[in-house]
């Protein structure tokens, strides 16, 4: 799906932020957070992560009309110390309540040099690298997951344990592009075969990514205090399955910030100038390829693939708006 799409048509960022803000606000959202969704969904797209871009906004949509999501969720903190901050999404999609603790996260690393954020009562919040960007902005180093709440048959093959629990890795550089890992903690997507054919090919792929699936729920999930089916009670909103779990390190406290960002840059330089992998036509770091993108996409406009348009042609046609195109 984040390939892109060989016939595509190009969309402006403005035209399709303008266009996803007014799904959201058909939806019932209140301004600030259509505004949010749509600055967030498109800068996905930019950077070519299409599968937590602007065709997200089909599901969303159907949990607010299915009444599974709250659309006007009062997001607020719940619990707050020195160097954290805890809040509660009121039902709605997970991307208002992680932003805000991202934000406030950063702001008391910036006094104290690091600080946690936490989340919970809310559904799915997109791709984790827009909130370890959040820190890299602020010259801080970032650290985000997220958990999902789901059954754990004990009859069920361990390798399915950790989940598909994304995580992402923020470190700020200089003129070279930051540092971003964005990923899931899965496998069986990315190999497109059963875990039982696969796992005895690779096992050790399999017991680290589990390895950092089960991280993802324990920091995500409990730590940030989603609960049980069973202990949480009957819910008032069906949707709501996610928290999540943010650090943010003030770099300029650990070491004199030009001096990082000379080497984080010539650490970054020599890598892409390595000999690419197998198959590839080009070396990089995380983060470099979604970084190019924005800078040219920007430009030159979004590639949206048939099957991206016939999905926001849909939305257009449920919601009674204009596509961007």
């Amino acid at each position: 799906m984040n390939v892109v799409p060989k016939t595509a048509i190009r969309a402006m960022p403005d035209a399709l932020r303008g266009f996803v803000q007014a799904a959201y606000l058909k939806a019932g959202l209140n301004d600030d957070h259509a505004r949010m969704m749509a600055d967030a969904l498109v800068a996905s797209d930019l950077r070519g992560v299409f599968s937590h871009g602007t065709r997200q906004t089909a599901s969303y949509i159907s949990l607010f009309k299915k009444g599974e999501l709250n659309p006007r969720a009062d997001v607020r903190i719940v619990q707050e110390s020195p160097t954290s901050v805890k809040v509660d999404g009121d039902g709605g999609l997970g991307y208002a309540p992680s932003f805000l603790a991202a934000r406030i996260a950063v702001e008391k690393a910036k006094a104290s040099g690091i600080a946690v954020g936490m989340t919970s009562n809310h559904g799915h919040f997109g791709s984790a690298g827009h909130y370890t960007r959040v820190a890299v902005a602020a010259d801080c180093f970032g650290f985000a997951v997220s958990s999902h709440t789901r059954p754990f048959p004990w009859k069920g093959s361990i390798l399915e344990a950790g989940g598909a629990s994304p995580m992402s890795f923020g470190v700020p550089a200089g003129g070279q592009p930051p540092l971003i890992l964005d990923m899931a903690t899965s496998h069986s997507r990315i190999f497109g075969s059963t875990l039982e054919e696969i796992f005895p090919r690779i096992p050790a792929v399999f017991f680290k990514t589990l390895g950092l699936g089960l991280v993802c729920n324990a920091l995500g999930g409990i730590l940030a205090g989603m609960v049980s089916q069973e202990e949480q009670g009957p819910r008032k909103w069906e949707g709501v399955n996610q928290g999540a779990f943010f650090i943010a390190v003030d770099v300029g406290q650990l070491m004199d910030m030009g001096t990082f960002r000379r080497q984080m840059d010539e650490f970054i330089e020599t890598v892409r100038k390595m000999r690419p992998a197998p198959g590839y036509d080009r070396a990089d770091a995380p983060g470099g390829l979604e970084w190019e993108r924005e800078q040219t996409w920007a430009k030159e406009g979004i590639p949206v693939g048939p099957e991206h348009q016939k999905t926001l042609e849909d939305v257009a046609r449920e919601v009674g708006i204009a596509v961007p195109w």
